[in-house]
């Protein structure tokens, strides 16, 4: 798996399931174990929907990468962006 197939799929994954709640996505890949790591930073603490939207983002990377055989997901929030890398930057409100 590229890095740029996982960030482009990751870009349109998380742009298409987020609420108004969703300040910014990351999602990284660790290329040595393979693992996934998908967070969203909120404005207010998070709903069921943003849990919901989250792990679908997750499943769906999974799901077209099969290469990837771990996966985690967390919440941040909108202050915490800033000690985000800009290339995990799959989303952010502007």
């Amino acid at each position: 798996m590229l890095l740029s197939d996982f960030q482009k799929s990751a870009r349109y994954i998380a742009a298409r399931n987020l609420t108004p709640n969703v300040a910014a996505v990351a999602a990284s890949w660790t290329a040595s174990t393979n693992h996934v790591h998908v967070t969203y930073f909120l404005f207010e603490p998070p709903t069921a929907d943003d849990e919901e939207w989250r792990e679908l983002t997750v499943g769906e990377l999974v799901a077209e990468f099969p290469v990837i055989q771990t996966a985690c997901s967390s919440f941040g929030g909108v202050a915490d962006v800033k000690s985000v890398e800009r290339d995990d930057l799959v989303f952010e409100r502007t």
